[in-house]
């Protein structure tokens, strides 16, 4: 943050820790002191950094979390066969208690390879249909994790580059698909990490290919598997990520946090992945402009700084989701469709003409988390 806006945020926190009741304001002025005691774990981390720590080194595996230390898999499934089906399974946890739509979950510990967290899962197949929101046993072992709850069993495995997911319930399999590298040698896999003092990340992506079966019918296209290790707070953000019929990929990021009313951009990018000549263009600051409507199809228009793009887009279904610890964070997920498309790069305008119909996801989210 640059010079200036600090001292406003802490303001801001003091001021709400002044308003709480006496028992709550002494469990947040300790909380903040175990930073401390976290020192040592988040060393742990920083010491990974010259390892090389491959991706199924991070896929199946739990860190020694420090205090405001979260861990998630998430799972995104974009169908190419020209509809709007799409899947996502996620599951987590963090250290110390929170609440997740309403239910408590409560911090645990690693007891033989196995941790307490969430685990939601649902699609849309045409219709919106919720499969599980709820507790769920994270469970990770050779190659292999694994959440289950009373509504289903799931099991993701295998090693780079090829694994399976599959999750059945008491009615049997819910999916079963393939995952594997495309055949593109660009865009596929990224490990990153930063940390800075206490707070940082961790993150795997694989941006994959899929094919299998969901509900009982084929299903396949390109999917995103993500491992994040967040050590912090969570802050608003957009994000969105395109499946084009033609293979080609848009995806944007901004992060934001307002203080005292005024928004402060932490991260920003945009890139458009061509499948017709399979390059690469990046794009100057995203701008991301949301539009309500009165049917209830949320639309938003995506620009960059430099005029190059331009793109609309549609939602047709939404899963929200409430953290509540200390602080209220919102993060919804919603299904969007490519209503207009115009890409700019170094030798042609891309319109939707030669991309095809665009299908993804935009997550959207508020408030503030620890």
């Amino acid at each position: 943050m640059q010079k200036g806006r600090l001292p406003g945020f802490t303001k801001e926190r003091n001021d709400y820790i002044t308003e709480l009741p006496e028992p709550e304001k002494k469990a947040f002025v300790a909380s903040i002191e175990k930073i401390k005691e976290s020192k040592n774990n988040v060393e742990k981390l920083l010491l990974k950094k010259g390892d090389n720590k491959g991706v199924d080194d991070l896929l199946f595996s739990f860190e020694n979390l420090p205090l405001f230390g979260k861990e998630y898999w998430f799972m995104k499934f974009t169908s190419d066969d020209g509809s709007r089906r799409q899947f996502f399974y996620m599951f987590g946890r963090s250290t110390g208690d929170i609440e997740v739509n309403g239910r408590y979950v409560e911090g645990s510990r690693i007891v033989d390879d196995r941790i307490e967290g969430y685990c939601v899962c649902w699609a849309y197949d045409e219709v919106y249909r919720k499969i599980t929101d709820d507790l769920g046993s994270i469970k990770v072992k050779n190659n292999r994790v694994s959440c289950s709850n009373k509504n289903i069993q799931a099991c993701f495995h295998g090693s780079f580059p090829k694994y399976k997911l599959k999750i059945t319930n008491a009615d049997g399999i819910i999916c079963s698909l393939d995952i594997d590298e495309p055949q593109e040698d660009i865009y596929n896999t990224e490990l990153m990490e930063n940390f800075k003092g206490l707070f940082g990340y961790r993150v795997a992506n694989l941006y994959f290919d899929f094919n299998g079966e969901l509900f009982g019918k084929d299903f396949s296209g390109k999917c995103y598997v993500q491992k994040v290790i967040v050590i912090g707070p969570l802050l608003p953000w957009k994000w969105s990520r395109i499946i084009f019929t033609n293979g080609s990929v848009l995806t944007y990021y901004t992060s934001n946090i307002g203080v005292i009313g005024l928004e402060y951009e932490i991260r920003n990018f945009m890139s458009f992945y061509d499948a017709t000549t399979k390059q690469m263009h990046n794009f100057k600051k995203a701008m991301v402009h949301e539009y309500p409507s009165e049917k209830g199809d949320k639309r938003w228009v995506i620009t960059t700084e430099d005029f190059r793009v331009f793109v609309v887009t549609r939602s047709y279904c939404r899963q929200s989701f409430s953290f509540t610890k200390n602080f209220n964070f919102s993060y919804i997920e919603n299904l969007v469709d490519v209503v207009d498309l115009r890409i700019e790069t170094e030798d042609k305008i891309i319109t939707l003409e030669e991309t095809g119909s665009g299908l993804g996801m935009v997550e959207d989210t508020s408030g503030f988390v620890i």
